[in-house]
């Protein structure tokens, strides 16, 4: 006697990518619908260990999701320090070049973990 046997997973799909690679690394039966996994087919028998089978996709995608995240985090930290980085930067370029127009010159230029630090000298005539 075969029947629809319909079983659905209980992890919310947030990247599809990252989906599809663990349901076909796992190389299952087991489909996406509407952002979760789900196994939909006839036969009871096919249906017994399908549980086990999405909790397997579903720990394989969820341990590949917080990889993903953890490595989109590092990437947006190395964002955010290397505008910082540009704006000191710009920042100590506008302050030479206005100590230049009043009279000063560089007499040592210090920098230090996130910090410049300008010595300036005045020019005495």
């Amino acid at each position: 006697m075969s029947r629809v046997v319909n079983i659905r997973g209980s992890v919310v799909i947030q990247n599809m990518n990252l989906a599809l690679e663990s349901v076909k690394e796992c190389e299952l039966d087991v489909k996406i619908e509407n952002n979760r996994f789900v196994f939909n087919q006839y036969d009871y028998n096919d249906g017994h260990y399908k549980k086990e089978e999405i909790q397997k996709v579903e720990t394989l995608y969820t341990q590949k999701f917080n990889v993903y995240i953890k490595n989109t985090a590092i990437e947006e930290q190395k964002r955010v320090e290397e505008e910082k980085r540009k704006v000191r930067e710009e920042k100590a370029d506008l302050i030479i070049a206005n100590a230049k127009k009043q009279g000063y010159t560089l007499k040592k230029e210090v920098r230090e973990d996130n910090t410049i630090k300008l010595i300036l000298q005045q020019r005495v005539y």
